[in-house]
């Protein structure tokens, strides 16, 4: 009777769960440092706000994220729901767990600062209860923005010199990888255009003569003196290129985890 018991208790407490868990909905996994879903933050200092952080990441490793939603879709506690979207998207430097989160629900007036392993010992959770206190004031107001830079400023502050970083952002390290094959064919084309010159080079030395792939005599097309060089359907300009930075750095995981440190609040 006393297993029967037992068993029939096991299976309520994970029909519970598996219920729960049924009605939630994941937070979306965040494509930048700062990640404003609902608007409340102007967008111009959002941007500003998320070169910020990522300049930190290149500095320190640390990777600092803020996340804003209208609300928890989720019947379990903040702390809960945060600390599982913190895991899934794994926030932090892999070998350093040095990863937080801002996490803000606008329509449930609640937020959590949730760190990673390797920075509970300088953003402690006394710490983020300090920071979640002087962003209510702010957030009460409606000043979004106010409250948001508050905090960015203050969890910089708080885990600088923790760790050194290597220049780069995960993202940009990653990126770098995938543009190895970009590079090989800007190579090849490279070689190209020199062929082409050189070609264009000897044809004038000789007069204008031009040798085709059997050997005999062509004419070869006229060739300006400008920088543009026309081959094919291709246009080329020897005046130099334009490179386009005004994208917001990108954020991707770094395979950190978290130990549930952190402090949640509502306003």
């Amino acid at each position: 009777m006393h297993s029967l018991r037992t068993i029939c208790a096991a299976l309520l407490l994970t029909s519970a769960f598996f219920t729960s868990h049924a009605a939630e909905t994941p937070l979306v996994k965040p494509q930048r440092f700062f990640n404003d879903y609902t608007r409340a933050v102007r967008p111009a200092e959002a941007d500003q706000l998320n070169e910020k952080l990522a300049q930190f990441e290149r500095d320190s490793s640390n990777q600092l994220l803020v996340a804003i939603y209208s609300r928890m879709l989720t019947d379990s506690s903040i702390e809960d729901y945060c600390t599982r979207a913190f895991e899934s998207w794994g926030v932090g430097q892999k070998d350093k767990d040095n990863g937080a989160v801002l996490f803000v629900f606008t329509q449930d007036r609640k937020m959590r600062i949730q760190t990673g392993y390797g920075l509970e010992a300088s953003l402690t959770d006394a710490e983020c209860h300090r920071i979640i206190e002087a962003m209510k004031p702010f957030f009460r107001s409606g000043n979004y923005t106010g409250g948001a830079s508050l905090a960015v400023d203050a969890m910089i502050t708080a885990t600088k010199g923790e760790y050194k970083g290597t220049g780069r952002t995960v993202a940009e390290q990653k990126a770098g990888k995938d543009y190895t094959a970009i590079y090989l064919i800007l190579g090849i084309m490279g070689l190209y255009v020199f062929a082409v010159w050189l070609n264009k080079r000897r044809q004038q030395s000789l007069g204008g003569v031009l040798y085709g792939p059997d050997g005999r005599r062509i004419l070869h097309p006229s060739w300006s003196n400008n920088n543009d060089w026309s081959i094919g359907n291709t246009s080329w300009n020897s005046s130099g290129t334009s490179w386009d930075t005004s994208a917001s750095s990108s954020w991707s995981d770094g395979g950190g985890s978290t130990g549930g440190g952190g402090a949640s609040g509502d306003w």
